[in-house]
């Protein structure tokens, strides 16, 4: 090959590596910025208010989706109670985490941690209580669609249904 041709390969791919920085970085998928959208994002998204407003919206979604029969109407309405009711506390834990002082020392975090543990398996055998409640009224393509919705759901931030790091209501997530 040409020392021109090797030349202009390299060149272009300098280029193009370069650019790919560059978008990356002006997106705030660089490590300096945090999370996608940087601090106050973030803040945002772990707002209390804001996860019940989400939980709320993605529930009333759910809802719509699964094309509920007027027999399905009561078990539904427990369902989104116990939601609610978890969203609800989960979002006063977390304005209580926010407002309290950080730990100073390590087992004092270990301690937060372990609270933490014991208050998300408390919520998740709960969530798992309505889920099968709920879940056992279905028809199997409602099923279908809730398994599908409740794992994006989970995955893809039913925060308001968690706390903290909690994705969602999803296995495992709360």
């Amino acid at each position: 090959m040409k020392t021109w041709t090797k030349t202009s390969i390299a060149a272009a791919l300098a280029a193009t590596i370069g650019f790919g920085a560059t978008a990356a970085m002006a997106r705030g998928w660089g490590d300096c910025d945090g999370a996608r959208g940087g601090p106050h994002a973030m803040q945002q998204r772990m707002n209390p208010a804001a996860m019940q407003e989400r939980a709320e919206v993605r529930l009333a979604r759910l809802e719509l989706a699964l094309a509920l029969t007027p027999q399905q109407q009561p078990a539904w309405n427990t369902f989104k109670e116990a939601m609610n009711a978890r969203a609800e506390r989960m979002a006063a834990h977390m304005q209580e985490r926010m407002e309290a002082e950080r730990p100073k020392t390590a087992l004092e975090r270990m301690e937060r941690m372990e609270e933490m543990s014991k208050l998300r398996q408390t919520e998740m055998a709960e969530t798992r209580k309505a889920v099968e409640s709920f879940y056992a009224t279905l028809g199997d393509a409602q099923k279908t669609l809730f398994d599908a919705e409740f794992d994006r759901m989970g995955r893809g931030g039913m925060h308001g249904m968690g706390g903290g790091h909690g994705r969602g209501m999803g296995p495992g997530r709360g």
